[in-house]
């Protein structure tokens, strides 16, 4: 209908909320409690995937040589490393610097190797691994690749660690996406049928609407408001408590956190994110109440 603009409906919108107070907070009230698992799920994504990187940045492979390799061939061997994809570098590490730093981890202890005689480490590259090769399928190839090369004995670079991270990092990603989907139907479900009982309670106001020419965007227009209102105000609630409990964590909690870069809050586009997205799911919950009711 002309002569109506956006404030009409947003009025309105405001209109139907006080007129179903009740049903509407207890609306957002679940909608909160969704939007809290999901938001506590993405902090603890967040900084696992932080973690990964953190542990990325400072991934090392050792390169241990056989015994008897001229300077050429370590040459030649130093050249290659550094030209492998998802090297940043490589250190050169003699058998003599590698039993003084074995003798500094000993802390003390150095008595253990009295009577070693001869030293049994061997010539080794200490390589550090680009941040976007530290996965295990990655890490096994290119371990593969160089263990095959002229003058390598062995390869090192914490197999087992290394896999337990990359399938705790798959897990959370498809676990999220799972659990997203669920909440985000639930989210639809609800506003469905907290804006289904607002049309009921208002159905000879919207008959008389139709009655008189309304058409059926312009009596649709509040109640798409109205349900992403719900929802938008669900998911603000919601990163609301979770700051809160976030920021009143005991100040020895908030230093073995930051002592080990954890548990960061989440980015404000990720708030922003969930918010918009709680609103769309609300818009399209209202809107299949609405269209079902109009038929």
């Amino acid at each position: 209908m002309r002569g109506y603009g956006s404030f009409y409906y947003i009025a309105e919108a405001f209109r139907g909320l006080r007129a179903n107070s009740l049903v509407n907070i207890l609306a957002v009230g679940t909608i909160s409690m969704a939007m809290l698992i999901i938001g506590f799920f993405l902090i603890v994504f967040f900084n696992v995937q932080s973690a990964v990187q953190t542990i990325g940045d400072r991934f090392e492979m050792s390169v241990y040589l056989k015994d008897g390799l001229s300077d050429h061939e370590k040459e030649f061997l130093l050249g290659r490393l550094n030209a492998e994809a998802g090297v940043k570098k490589v250190l050169s590490l003699s058998k003599t610097d590698a039993l003084e730093l074995f003798k500094k981890e000993l802390k003390g202890q150095e008595s253990l190797l009295q009577g070693l005689g001869e030293n049994p480490l061997p010539d080794s590259f200490e390589l550090t691994i680009d941040r976007g090769y530290a996965e295990a399928d990655r890490l096994e190839r290119m371990a593969k690749k160089i263990s095959g090369y002229p003058g390598v004995e062995d390869v090192s670079y914490g197999k087992q660690g290394a896999e337990m991270v990359s399938q705790l990092y798959k897990l959370l990603t498809y676990g999220g996406v799972v659990l997203a989907i669920l909440l985000g139907v639930s989210v639809v479900f609800i506003i469905s049928n907290s804006v289904r009982l607002a049309l009921y309670s208002r159905g000879q106001e919207i008959e008389l609407m139709r009655w008189i020419g309304a058409t059926k965007g312009f009596i649709q227009g509040p109640f798409l408001i109205e349900g992403m209102m719900l929802a938008m105000l669900g998911s603000a609630l919601a990163v609301g408590i979770l700051a809160a409990l976030y920021y009143v964590l005991p100040p020895e909690v908030q230093y073995l956190l930051s002592r080990f870069k954890m548990l960061d809050f989440l980015p404000p586009s990720v708030v922003a994110y969930m918010v918009m997205g709680s609103g769309l799911l609300g818009l399209i919950g209202a809107f299949v109440s609405v269209n079902k009711f109009l038929e």
